[in-house]
């Protein structure tokens, strides 16, 4: 094994929109410099002016890219997304088999199964690999009650998992309480266990008061609090009580609720809001990368949700975009969650309880009342973000993590999760 190759498996990449691929194309766009040669092993986007992108392509000198499964427009119906998915395997096994011969394996949770896939592979011809987990499954599916927690398909997916992550090199997490779920329920050793928390989509040297975000101007939301709510609505997210909660405060003219993104969540919420006649509500959709950090200024106060029973299971990215645009964070996360714990180290906001619709409407009031508070936690949001937060800090950790695998010691000298 030489420290120069690394083949990658996700199954987003470049130039696909979606936030893993977003972030890990800028992740190995910063790390593919100084001879360093990385593989990315990725499905088909979606069509870019009207054609699927080539089966061979690069992405600047360092970073080749293989395509693999079949081109078509798999977000149509869950029979496409299956079709998708297996194909997309079956294609990666074959690009895996043809690089046999090169360096370690990194893998992420995309599609879920990657772990237990790669495992299998291990036995054939994958000499090593490592797993960042982004989701753990089966836990999440069981957390929103998609999954039985005793089901069979449970045990079977639980029993595979832990084969794989034990194998595994090392398994990166985005959050400290994904470490603990991880040596807790997997059994994984903290010594082979890294945090690496994410990183803002986009780097600001400077964050821009919500006044002067063009958004702001466009949608003439001047001299109103605005509550924004931007990303993903999935199933990890509650975005009904977010909807209940500006009926409740719908006599508060003051206060505006903005909601950027989409998702499965979103089509039942905003449904929702119609029914109720919601005129402190307005619903765009996923914003383009390069207006992200006007469209994430544009409010006073951001919302991150994480529905109860998800500690562990996930961090929502877009916790890092918040902290880049300076802005105070209302989170409705289990308590001990990864975005719970940055908020309280960091005095950049509140978290109240996951579901709470009361409790959400008594902090925006609180909030809206307070001003300077608020700007103060902006300010303390912002300070996190330059410290720990960039695309810089990411890289640096990912050197170190693969410094270590490169001279082959399986247990990195005892690198634990850490604890910042």
């Amino acid at each position: 094994m030489t420290p120069n190759e690394i083949v990658v498996v996700c199954q987003v990449f470049y130039p696909d929109s979606q936030s893993t691929s977003q972030l890990l194309t800028d992740l190995l766009r910063g790390m593919s410099g100084g001879g360093l040669q990385i593989t990315v092993i990725t499905g088909y986007t979606a069509k870019q002016d009207g054609v699927f992108p080539p089966r061979r392509d690069r992405l600047g000198a360092g970073i080749a890219i293989r395509r693999a499964g079949v081109a078509i427009d798999y977000k149509r119906s869950l029979v496409r997304r299956g079709l998708h998915y297996l194909c997309y395997l079956a294609g990666s096994t074959i690009e895996l088999w043809k690089l046999r011969k090169s360096s370690f394996v990194f893998g992420v949770t995309n599609p879920p199964f990657a772990p237990i896939w790669l495992w299998l592979l291990s036995k054939f011809f994958v000499r090593r690999y490592q797993i960042m987990l982004q989701d753990i499954y089966p836990e999440g599916l069981v957390g929103v009650g998609r999954m039985k927690p005793h089901g069979m398909l449970t045990r079977f997916w639980r029993a595979g998992n832990r084969k794989a992550l034990q194998s595994a090199d090392r398994v990166l997490v985005l959050g400290r309480d994904m470490g603990e779920l991880v040596q807790t329920v997997y059994g994984v050793p903290s010594a082979r266990i890294d945090y690496v928390p994410h990183w803002s989509a986009f780097e600001a040297a400077e964050a821009v008061p919500a006044e002067k975000a063009q958004m702001m101007e466009k949608l003439g939301l001047q001299g109103k609090f605005i509550v924004q709510y931007s990303g993903n609505m999935g199933l990890w997210h509650d975005i009904e009580s977010i909807v209940k909660a500006a009926a409740k405060l719908q006599k508060h003219v003051e206060i505006h609720f903005l909601m950027l993104g989409d998702g499965v969540r979103r089509a039942k919420a905003q449904q929702l809001a119609e029914e109720l006649k919601l005129g402190n509500m307005t619903w765009l959709p996923f914003q383009p990368l390069e207006n992200l950090n006007d469209s994430l200024s544009c409010c006073h106060l951001a919302l991150i949700s994480q529905r109860g029973g998800l500690k562990g299971v996930a961090v929502p990215c877009k916790l890092y975009g918040i902290l880049a645009s300076g802005r105070a964070v209302l989170a409705m996360v289990p308590p001990g969650a990864e975005v719970d714990l940055v908020v309280q180290e960091e005095k950049c906001g509140r978290t109240i309880s996951p579901g709470d619709v009361d409790e959400l409407v008594m902090a925006v009031l609180e909030l809206e009342a307070n001003r300077p508070l608020v700007q103060k936690m902006g300010e303390n949001a912002f300070r996190a973000y330059r410290q720990k937060y960039t695309l810089g800090s990411a890289i640096r950790k990912f050197q170190e993590i693969w410094s270590k695998t490169a001279v082959g010691n399986r247990d990195g000298g005892a690198h634990p999760v850490c604890r910042i």
